[in-house]
């Protein structure tokens, strides 16, 4: 009998689509071009809700907007994310960002028709925003990935360090120009 039960698992788990938690990686350049809106903003609310069909919950995320860095959207933007909590069942999506209310983030989001908005390639269009200890500047992560001139994708390049919003927002007029 237990053998079964881990030969039914096995096969569901085995069975289940792949491509649905595939997630092609984006250079920033990339990123800046797809966005319709670029926001940074304060997390003011996230509230789990089934998907309609039941099968699974999306946190629907109020982001109250404190600067756009391109585009605009009126003073707060609802954004959907895959997994959270809702009705006492939690739901999670691997490699789905996680967000609390009250936290600092750059969002790049490309609207498509009615529905509520996401990130841009599942959380890499998705950045967070701290307080520096020392200096009190908000500094954003660094892009994750970063084109090269030959059009190639580099990790771990040198050049990716710490930004400031100010130095953020520097860095997506940058790309936009040169669009």
């Amino acid at each position: 009998m237990k053998a079964l039960m881990v030969s039914v698992l096995m096969a569901t788990v085995l069975g289940a689509r792949a491509d649905a938690i595939t997630v092609v990686p984006m250079t920033f350049e990339q990123l800046v071009e797809a966005a319709t809106t670029v926001v940074y903003a304060r997390v003011a609310d996230v509230r789990g809700q089934w998907t309609a069909d039941r099968r699974s919950i999306d946190s629907v995320v109020t982001l109250e907007a404190l600067r756009y860095l391109k585009g605009e959207s009126g003073t707060s933007v609802l954004m959907r994310l895959p997994g959270g909590t809702a009705g006492g069942v939690i739901n999670v999506m691997p490699g789905a960002p996680v967000v609390r209310e009250g936290e600092l983030l750059v969002v790049f989001l490309q609207q498509r028709g009615p529905a509520v908005v996401g990130p841009l390639g599942l959380g890499q269009g998705l950045f967070r925003v701290v307080r520096d200890v020392r200096s009190g500047a908000m500094l954003v992560s660094p892009p994750p990935l970063k084109a090269s001139v030959a059009g190639r994708v580099l990790r771990g390049a040198a050049d990716r360090r710490v930004l400031s919003v100010d130095q953020f927002e520097a860095s997506i007029r940058a790309v936009e120009a040169a669009q």
